[in-house]
């Protein structure tokens, strides 16, 4: 077949089984590899399109983003094409095997797509009518649809008139939490500036009383100067000459002492105003404290409430089809998709909370069903059917997942999911060995080492380590340890890079580097915790507008994904990585703690309460029928906006977050993921 066969002018091509078939506009999933039609091997990688058109002869295919050496294979025809079509409840990919019969370029530039015209050359019988009669089935489905959703219709009406008074009470409780902790924080944060501005006084004062030192110690000098020039006044009375100098020497001494004599009663009123000051600034903070102390008495009860409607919200948005959580509530873009990270998130929840059964449903999932690729689990799945929905496969999904297992098996001593731990820990370890340094890329075909997938790993070799007791995940948590104090601490700024050769700021590098390693490793390996995250209140903390459920605007202040002066969205709060700084703020705590160093446990836990109240703030009554009015966080105070880290914040503005509801939960209850306790 010539070029000019393959035109897009010939798209009306006739077979006999074309003229013979309808054709059905139903879309696939279709794999493909081009092949040569005359040796049959393969001249190009697997690719994936998407019928147009669905007939037994053959098939319209829509493509995107062809290479240009492709383009040119399809315009000169000198190519068959290997297919396997994934029809939707049917077990078996059908496979066949086309030729090219006439394309179309709809849209050109990066990324291109392609319309394909298609004539089965191979294929078995029964996969034709299959595909013809699921095609069709497909058609009729909206009739059947339409008389379903009357019946269920008429039972949600039902249900929702039961349901409406138990929505209102957990939306009343929602509003309840965010008005007390609204005021929780603004006590909190007070307490925190009354601190500070203490503590910027008292060092003045230090400071004020060093050079009252100073001073008094120059006058003595100048009274010794002034006691010597006395004497020579005496001693050269006969030379005029030297008299007047000496006299001019004496009167530009008692000048200065004068002038610092001033000085001195300056400074000496200053430091009595201070310490009105300090006392005045003590009295404050002391009604502040017994203020947030009468507001806890209230507030506790209700935090506990809506705690558990997150926890309920979690367990509702559980299919009990797969036993995977929804990661987000109300993005149609991510419907039903369940991400690898968000499940070990959720199964964490349930292992806090003693949810055995809940757990267990999740990682049967990923035991029993879960297809793998390239050797491991995939970044997201359809909550509803378990079908892959994002191919690319990461390495630091795959050891949250591995971290969940380890905590079952710790937490309920049973092992039935450890060998899938296992088998993820032998795939990173060989990605491990595939680099001189022993660091782990973000995935095999990825090229790019992500400092928060060895910290991830550090702690999940440990956790393997302390269950199995065998050596190789001892060594592997060495070689990756050696990785991350040569490649991921900037000793310059003190803080965490996001990856080797990369210096961009990622805050959930500094809460994760804390929840990992732990202050006392980080401080024998020369990164100082405390200077981590003081880095990270100082160029990650941003305070930034959010409108409430209620349509009220509030001050939030939490946590940006990194330095926001660097991206033109201005700044946002994140729950989920927020939350991860309360966890390690909690952690700084019970390391000074167990210190003795009682300040600055004190000053830590602070800061934790106050950020936590911060993001309590922001919870919302969920709007879906199967939140039932229950209490969630949204990933953000903005939706849509870019991270800054080459993903973006989910849609919707009131859209639930199993990742943000699920961390502040963690925040709640002080529970560090990435140690087994």
């Amino acid at each position: 077949m010539t070029t000019k066969d393959l035109s897009p002018k010939d798209k009306n091509f006739q077979g006999a089984e074309h003229r013979k078939y309808i054709r059905l506009n139903v879309i696939f999933p279709v794999e493909f590899q081009f092949i040569d039609s005359e040796t049959s091997g393969s001249i190009s990688e697997i690719k994936q399109g998407f019928t147009r058109d669905v007939g037994k002869g053959g098939i319209c295919l829509e493509v995107n983003n062809l290479e240009e050496g492709l383009e040119q294979v399809i315009k000169e025809g000198k190519a068959k094409l290997d297919i396997r079509l994934h029809i939707p409840l049917s077990l078996p990919e059908t496979k066949a095997i086309a030729k090219i019969v006439w394309y179309e370029k709809i849209k050109t530039g990066y990324p291109n797509k392609y319309l394909i015209g298609l004539w089965f050359l191979q294929i078995d019988k029964k996969d034709s009518k299959r595909i013809y009669f699921h095609a069709t089935r497909v058609i009729l489905t909206p009739a059947i649809i339409s008389i379903l959703v009357f019946f269920l219709i008429s039972g949600l009406a039902y249900f929702y008139s039961t349901g409406f008074k138990s929505k209102l009470e957990n939306r009343k409780l929602v509003e309840e939490l965010n008005q007390l902790s609204d005021k929780k924080s603004e006590l909190e944060k007070k307490i925190l500036e009354l601190g500070s501005e203490r503590e910027m006084v008292g060092c003045k004062i230090v400071i004020n009383e060093d050079r009252i030192e100073k001073y008094k110690d120059r006058i003595k000098d100048l009274e010794r100067l002034v006691g010597s020039a006395r004497a020579k006044d005496k001693l050269i009375a006969y030379l005029k000459e030297d008299r007047e100098k000496t006299k001019a020497v004496m009167k530009q001494v008692m000048y200065q002492k004068a002038v610092f004599s001033r000085k001195m009663q300056n400074l000496d009123g200053e430091n009595t105003y201070l310490k009105n000051r300090v006392s005045k600034l003590s009295n404050q903070r002391g009604s502040v404290e017994d203020n947030l102390k009468d507001l806890l008495s209230s507030f506790e009860p209700v935090e506990e409430k809506n705690i558990a409607s997150m926890y309920q919200w979690l367990k509702n948005h559980q299919n009990k089809r797969t036993g995977l959580v929804m990661s987000y509530e109300g993005d149609r873009n991510l419907e039903e998709w369940a991400f690898t990270y968000d499940q070990s998130l959720a199964s964490q929840c349930f292992i806090l909370m003693g949810d055995r059964s809940d757990a267990k449903e999740i990682l049967d999932f990923y035991k029993y069903k879960a297809q793998r690729s390239e050797g491991a689990f995939a970044n997201a799945y359809d909550s509803q059917t378990g079908n892959i929905i994002e191919y690319h496969v990461h390495s630091g999904p795959n050891v949250w997942l591995a971290i969940a297992i380890a905590q079952y098996t710790k937490k309920f001593k049973d092992e039935t999911y450890l060998s899938v731990a296992e088998d993820i820990a032998g795939w990173l370890i060989a990605l491990q060995k595939q680099d001189k340094d022993f660091g782990i890329r973000g995935g095999p075909q990825f090229e790019w080492f992500s400092t928060e997938h060895n910290l991830d790993a550090y702690a999940l070799f440990g956790m393997l380590y302390r269950i199995t007791e065998e050596e190789k995940y001892l060594e592997a948590q060495t070689r990756t340890l050696e990785w991350i104090k040569k490649n991921s601490f900037n000793r310059l700024e003190c803080r965490m890079n996001r990856g080797k050769g990369d210096a961009t700021i990622a805050t959930d590098t500094f809460a994760w580097a804390i929840a990992a390693m732990g202050p006392k490793l980080l401080k024998e390996s020369g990164m100082d915790p405390d200077q981590i995250m003081d880095f990270a209140e100082t160029n990650c903390m941003i305070t930034t507008d959010y409108i409430m459920q209620d349509g009220k605007n509030t001050k939030v202040t939490g946590f940006d994904f990194g330095k926001y002066e660097h991206l033109a969205r201005g700044g946002i709060v994140s729950t989920e990585w927020t939350s991860q700084m309360v966890v390690s703020f909690r952690i700084m705590a019970d390391y000074y703690k167990q210190a003795r160093d009682f300040n600055k446990a004190l000053y830590y836990n602070k800061k934790a309460d106050f950020y936590l109240s911060e993001i309590e703030k922001m919870v919302i009554s969920s709007p879906s029928r199967i939140g039932q009015g229950q209490g969630c966080l949204p990933y953000a105070t903005q939706d849509d906006v870019d991270t800054g880290h080459g993903w973006r914040v989910a849609r919707g503005t009131r859209t639930g977050s199993t990742a943000g509801t699920a961390y502040t939960i963690f925040a709640k209850y002080n529970y560090n993921p990435l140690v087994l306790k």
